[in-house]
């Protein structure tokens, strides 16, 4: 074997290795699709939480949005029945979540507050 075929080989080798260690920490698509997804859901849960507590959110108002949560979850857990999410199942939950996004900065934002007496004394 020549040093130049030696090198070839070993240079092949470590292309190779590093190919394969960097397959093995890649990620699904399935994994970013379902980390995207419950990174928005959290961050619409403390909306919901942060509107209760400084009273812009009624607790009708709140129940209804919670609602909206669980059926956004209810679309992801059926999208992942088969272990994966596809790109049209990952669209038709984000389009659900920018739905519920939308309808918390509307309840938040209306002119309903946590009751009579926050009006009268908080505000």
């Amino acid at each position: 074997m020549t040093a130049k075929t030696a090198f070839s080989a070993a240079l092949l080798a470590t292309i190779a290795t590093v190919a394969l260690a960097g397959a093995a920490d890649a990620k699904s698509a399935t994994q970013i699709r379902q980390e995207a997804i419950d990174a928005r859901e959290g961050k619409q849960a403390e909306a919901i939480v942060e509107g209760r507590k400084n009273g812009s959110l009624t607790w009708w108002e709140k129940n209804r949005l919670v609602r909206e949560q669980k059926r956004v979850r209810a679309l992801e857990a059926q999208a992942l029945g088969d272990g994966k999410i596809t790109r049209g199942e990952f669209l038709a939950i984000k389009g659900a979540q920018n739905d519920a996004g939308r309808h918390i900065a509307d309840e938040k934002h209306n002119e309903a507050v946590r009751g009579w007496w926050w009006r009268t004394f908080v505000r």
